[in-house]
């Protein structure tokens, strides 16, 4: 079982549509929208495995916190993104339902959130230590079985010490697809939230920068920059990312009496670099741009393969505007949004326009209500001028300024964030940016924050479940594999793999010439999602031609000539097909 406790300031939330075939009825009551003053939330999932003795362990343990923070009023809130191997609807909603009869029983006030719904809410942290906490119970046996277990091709994933149960898993889940194809690593030796890029994941993460930086820097006007990992604590503050993001940052680095904090965010390191280049107007739009590594202290009872990370590269960048320039240049954000993910195949995503509410929240936003509403308008008609479908989430707006998300799906069907775009109208006003306008006087720089792929990390995730591993020929890792009917066939291949080198620059090619049958290779190649598959047998070998396998084609093309296949490749390699 894992439970995250959030102490709060309050928490609302309210059932939206079922989850699973079966949930738990609701009186009228239940279904409407529920608020809950100076709770303790525990975020719980139940998983397979457990037992009564991990519920009175995790009873105990809430109520030991909520003893330490003072809280009377609790709310068990299921939570199943907590884990990957939960228990059965039924197993789950009975130890809920055993949770809530105990902890009322403690004297507590207890409010259980609608099992098997999903619910839309929104909760206020408090911002002290013990606001934020996660735990995790296990039976001996879960601990022998997860201590023990074996990494095992066809049905277990090894990641450190997490085994994921495929049994459990839909077969495009990107860890699934993450391990079989080489891409990534979760080490228990490194951390959680830490993936380490393999081989081919490396190559995956540089082909999608080089793709970037190409048709940003040539076609859209960027300039690429870089900046360092660790930056002093006295601008985070200056920025009021302190307040808003203390608790996603790591605990500070003391060096010469200086609090020195990894950055969370490239954002403050631009506006520097903004305030030494620009001067005029004459220099705007200025579009920074930057591949840049940034580090979030995510709960390890929520980080998940490479969707949820403690380290991450964001494809990160910052446009700074005048108001009247704000509309066509976030017009050309979304142009370019929808470019990269028409190359990248990615479908069935949806943006959600994030709105403020000052009538219901309006201590959660800072600056000029005037200037919020420029912004909120300016981009709300670039949308409608784009002409495409966007949700309008009134209240769901940045601190800083109105955005918009890129929704999609994963291989669960759970709806994630995958990419954004952020107006800031805060910021660079605290922070003192200025640019001298036609008139001689000076103002202040509106800040488009973009991300088109989000980070290397979620969008390789995405990437992968959604091509269910079978990338695009520029994308995967190995283009071509080259393999012998037999060992005297083995020069031949050789002599094809130095032509296909010398013809495709920069062609990545690999040979699988083991003593072992062509069936064995061909699937091997196959399980690798390897676009394609020369065969060179004594036919091949004595016409000089080629015997080429497609990926997920049965049969392959026989006297192919060498150069018919240099020019397929070449062009899906250079025009990204």
């Amino acid at each position: 079982m894992r439970i995250l406790l959030l102490h709060c300031d309050y928490i609302k939330f309210k059932p939206v549509k079922k989850a699973i075939k079966e949930p738990e009825e609701l009186s009228e009551e239940r279904k409407k929208e529920i608020v809950v003053k100076d709770p303790l939330v525990i975020l719980t999932a139940v998983e397979k495995g457990d037992n009564d003795k991990i519920l009175k362990d995790m009873i105990a343990a809430v109520e030991k916190t909520a003893g330490e923070v003072k809280a009377k009023k609790l709310v068990l809130y299921p939570y199943a993104h907590l884990s990957s191997n939960l228990s059965a609807p039924a197993t789950a909603l009975e130890y809920l339902q055993e949770a809530e009869n105990v902890l009322a029983k403690k004297g507590f006030e207890v409010t259980r959130a609608p099992f098997g719904y999903y619910k839309e809410f929104e909760l206020k942290c408090k911002g002290h230590p013990l606001s934020e906490l996660s735990k995790e119970f296990r039976t001996e046996e879960q601990i022998a079985q997860a201590g023990t277990a074996k990494p095992v091709v066809k049905k277990q994933v090894s990641t450190g010490k997490i085994i994921l149960d495929r049994r459990n898993l839909p077969p495009n889940d990107h860890r699934i697809l993450g391990e079989d194809l080489g891409i990534f690593h979760l080490s228990d030796d490194i951390g959680p939230g830490l993936p380490l890029w393999l081989p081919n994941g490396e190559i995956i993460r540089n082909q999608l920068m080089l793709f970037m930086r190409d048709l940003e820097e040539n076609k859209y006007g960027y300039k690429y920059v870089s900046t360092p990992h660790i930056t002093k604590g006295h601008l985070y503050e200056k920025t009021g990312h302190l307040p808003y993001y203390a608790e996603t940052m790591f605990p500070p680095l003391n060096i010469d009496g200086i609090d020195y904090y990894l950055k969370p965010m490239n954002c403050p390191h631009h506006h520097m670099i903004f305030s030494k280049i620009v001067k005029s107007y004459r220099d705007l739009p200025l579009r920074l741009c930057e591949e840049g590594d940034v580090y979030r202290n995510e709960l390890s009872g929520v980080t998940y393969g490479l969707i949820r990370v403690r380290s991450m590269t964001m494809n990160d960048a910052h446009i700074y505007v005048t108001p009247e320039q704000l509309k066509d240049e976030f017009i050309k954000v979304l142009e370019l949004f929808e470019e990269v993910y028409k190359i990248m195949n990615i479908r069935d995503y949806w943006f959600r326009l994030s709105l403020p509410d000052f009538k219901k929240n309006p201590e959660k936003y800072t600056g000029d209500p005037k200037e919020w509403d420029h912004a909120s308008k300016e981009i709300e008609k670039a949308m409608k001028e784009w002409g495409k479908k966007y949700v309008l989430a009134e209240g769901e707006a940045a601190f800083y300024g109105p955005k918009i998300d890129v929704q999609i799906k994963n291989a669960h069907g759970k709806e994630e964030t995958i990419a954004t775009s952020q107006i800031d109208i805060v910021v660079p006003k605290r922070l003192g940016l200025t640019y001298v306008d036609e008139k001689g006087e000076k103002k202040t720089p509106i800040v488009i924050h973009r991300a088109i792929l989000g980070t290397m990390e979620r969008f390789t995730a995405f990437l992968l479940e959604q091509t269910n591993g079978s990338l695009p020929v520029w994308l995967s890792p190995v283009q071509v594999r080259v393999i012998n009917f037999t060992d005297r066939n083995n020069k031949a291949a050789e002599k094809v793999i130095a032509q296909l080198k010398k013809e495709i620059p920069n062609v990545r090619v690999d040979s699988d010439l083991r003593n072992t049958t062509v069936n064995d290779k061909i699937r091997d190649s196959e399980m690798q999602k390897i676009p394609y598959c020369i065969v060179i047998g004594d036919k091949e070998e004595e016409k000089g031609t080629l015997a080429v396998r497609k990926r997920g084609e049965k049969k392959p093309v026989f006297g192919v000539k060498i150069q018919d296949f240099v020019k397929e490749v070449s062009e899906k390699i250079e025009k990204r097909n």
